[in-house]
């Protein structure tokens, strides 16, 4: 049992450590803290620190430099803490106090740590960002407590942060991990067997619950607290394996994260632990001595963690039966231990120069480090059994609540009981009117939903008619159009081919001075005849949109166009463009046709705008023009060829939008539904 509780002693001295050290440095890292290390490169004076923000961030540049330099995060805290009063900034006050707060525990003082936290409760605000940062100065205290050996103030700051969150409601996984773990430790600490405890089960659970959302959000500051916390539950309950592994994801994460030193150095040592449980101080060693390797030179001389690595490195002599190696490495941190007031260990130091002295041969000294061993050994036992009593305090409220829980349910069962009988009758015919109200209605709907379905199936079917009636005179006009563009150029233009050709020869034959300006005459007139039909039978059919398609095609008869009128023309064509189904082209070449021609009819405009966007599912075409526009007061209505375009539009599932005001032009904007056009070709 000593040999379990010992275990529990070392892994909470070096998992309580790193907490508060890290509490607001994690924070800061995941927010992307400053990185530099001489302060005054930040601020220069409270002249500068003109809003919370700048405030904010001389806070965030002293929690990321005030492990390794903590003088100069307390001139950075004390500024700000300055700039605060000035702008009455309660928040940054509270937090530049925890600051200074922190870097006196960092120094070992912890008198004016303990000062300045009590301070920070004082300014922190009511609202969420308060209670947060009251659960984490409380916290802060819990850990000084314990290294001050006041357990009782230590578990009472514990469930005072606890009850802060839960009481406020505060859903931060961060506050919520800190003090879940926080009370893990507490647990670690009062129990031998944790393994089968229901309560630490529980929190387990809501931990491992956080670390899943953690991992589902990409959370890599808040699985490193996690994991830290987890590598020293596992070596707990034996199961070192598991330990090793969330501490070896803690050092990678951390590696990546510029995690702050205590904590690389916490779970070195933790995995140290781990090989000491499987009897292998061999591989233990190794990891003691990277401990001290990441602590930096200038604080080794007050870095308790030199002292734990120091003791941990002489119980691993001593496995080795290396028993003067062993005594002078152990002494010399037993004295800077007393020095320093750090008793936790203090039992295993004595122990293992006991252990030492007296396989060497020196009874007297072995006798006195095992009287002392003795003594620290009784008075955490103690400690333990106040925890427990507190423990057992715990369960008994909870157990006192269940008991009122289940006094109040069987009351209520009583009194069910009794309207049971009370209302029997009442009930079953309620229920008999309430079970023919509902076959009523369910036929009622039954009805109603077939006749809903009949009259969609008979709109669905009117629309289908309407549409193929569409399609159908559209097909016989595109018919009726191509026939007459062949008849026109094959017959007719042939025929005009054939009379220019004779009329050539009849000039080269008959050639005199007074018939040649006759004849030069006759064949200008053949020609522009000839042009006149090739431009009319192609835009009856034209050929170039079956071959290029409707963007080159569009472009083509606005150029056109142009060339013929006094009209300028700006085409534009925007999107990815591609071939689109034949139907598809021709119904928008047409379109295009209709409303320029219209606007050529009607609109006397002297500039026009062509625009045809080729969306993924959508058409979209606008045609505007700087015309007379539509009067305000027709009483005739849409011509017979916005009619034709709306038929048109209708055919394709698309819309159409028509803006016109008098004087200033017409905007026409259309919108052909791609995807809803192949749904209809399936149907």
């Amino acid at each position: 049992m000593w040999r379990k509780n010992s275990i529990a002693v070392r892994l909470v001295c070096l998992l309580l450590l790193p907490c508060c050290m890290t509490l607001f440095s994690l924070k800061a890292l995941s927010q992307g803290a400053f990185s530099e290390n001489n302060p005054q490169t930040i601020v220069t004076g409270t002249q500068q620190l003109n809003d919370t923000t700048s405030i904010n961030a001389v806070i965030k540049k002293a929690d990321g430099i005030r492990e390794q330099v903590i003088d100069s995060a307390l001139v950075l805290y004390n500024q700000a803490m300055r700039a605060c009063q000035l702008h009455q900034y309660n928040y940054g006050m509270a937090k530049a106090l925890f600051g200074i707060s922190r870097c006196y525990n960092n120094k070992e003082q912890k008198e004016s740590s303990v000062f300045y936290a009590r301070q920070a409760l004082n300014w922190c605000p009511n609202d969420i960002r308060g209670h947060e940062l009251i659960a984490s100065v409380y916290l802060a205290l819990s850990e000084i407590y314990y290294y001050q050996n006041r357990y009782d103030s230590c578990s009472y700051y514990r469930y005072t942060a606890l009850r802060e969150l839960e009481n406020n409601k505060v859903t931060n996984p961060r506050a919520q991990i800190g003090v879940l773990c926080s009370i893990l430790q507490f647990w670690l600490n009062a129990h031998e067997d944790i393994h089968n405890d229901l309560y630490i089960r529980e929190v387990v659970q809501r931990i491992n619950n956080i670390e899943r959302n953690a991992q589902a959000t990409n959370d890599s500051s808040l699985l490193l607290k996690i994991y830290f916390h987890k590598g020293g539950y596992y070596n707990n309950i034996g199961q070192n394996d598991s330990a090793r592994y969330y501490c070896e994801r803690h050092l990678q994460l951390g590696q990546a994260l510029k995690a702050s030193p205590s904590m690389t150095i916490a779970t070195l040592l933790n995995i140290g632990l781990t090989y000491m449980d499987d009897k292998r101080p061999e591989a233990a060693l190794q990891y003691y001595k990277k401990a001290l390797a990441e602590i930096p030179e200038q604080r080794q001389s007050e870095n308790r963690y030199v002292i734990f690595a120091n003791i941990f490195q002489g119980e691993a002599y001593a496995m080795q039966h290396d028993w003067k190696k062993a005594i002078a490495i152990t002494e010399p941190a037993l004295a800077e231990a007393n020095n320093f007031q750090i008793m936790h260990l203090s039992d295993h130091a004595h122990k293992t120069l006991a252990d030492a002295y007296e396989a060497l041969g020196q009874y007297k000294k072995a006798n006195e480090h095992r009287k002392q061993y003795s003594l620290l050994r009784d008075s955490v036992q103690r400690i333990q059994k106040l925890e427990m009593m507190y423990d057992m305090e715990v369960k008994y409220r909870l157990s006192d609540k269940d008991k009122q829980l289940a006094q109040q349910e069987l009351a209520i069962e009583r009194n069910e009981s009794r309207l049971k009988t009370k209302n029997f009758w009442i009930i079953a015919i309620s229920a008999s009117f309430i079970l023919i109200l509902a076959i009523g209605v369910l036929i009622y709907r039954n009805n109603y939903h077939k006749q809903t379905l009949q009259a969609e199936k008979i709109r669905n079917l009117r629309q289908e008619i309407q549409i193929a009636s569409l399609q159908a005179m559209v097909n016989g006009e595109e018919k009726e159009r191509s026939r007459i563009a062949r008849e026109l150029h094959d017959g007719i233009g042939g025929t005009l081919g054939a009379i220019r050709t004779r009329v050539s020869a009849m000039v080269r034959k008959y050639k005199t001075a007074h018939t040649n300006d006759d004849f030069t005459e006759l064949m200008q007139m053949l020609e522009e005849a000839s042009a006149d039909l090739r431009k009319t039978a192609h835009n009856l059919m034209p050929e170039i949109l079956l071959q290029e398609g409707l963007a080159k095609a569009s472009l083509l008869f606005c150029e056109r166009l142009r060339k013929g009128h006094s009209l300028q023309i700006n085409t534009e064509i925007w999107g990815k463009v591609r071939r689109l189904p034949g139907d598809v082209e021709l119904t928008a070449y047409r379109i295009i046709q209709e409303l320029m021609h219209n606007m050529l009819k009607h609109a006397g405009a002297t500039q026009a705008l062509v625009q045809i966007v080729f969306h993924e599912s959508q058409l979209c075409i606008t045609v505007e023009d700087n015309g007379r526009g539509m009067p305000a007061d027709d009483s005739q209505g849409e011509g017979i060829g916005l009619r034709t375009i709306r038929e048109r539009v209708k055919l394709l599932n698309g819309q159409i939008d028509t803006v016109s005001t008098p004087g200033e032009g017409t905007s026409v904007y259309i919108e052909l539904n791609l995807a809803a056009t192949n749904q209809t070709k399936q149907l």
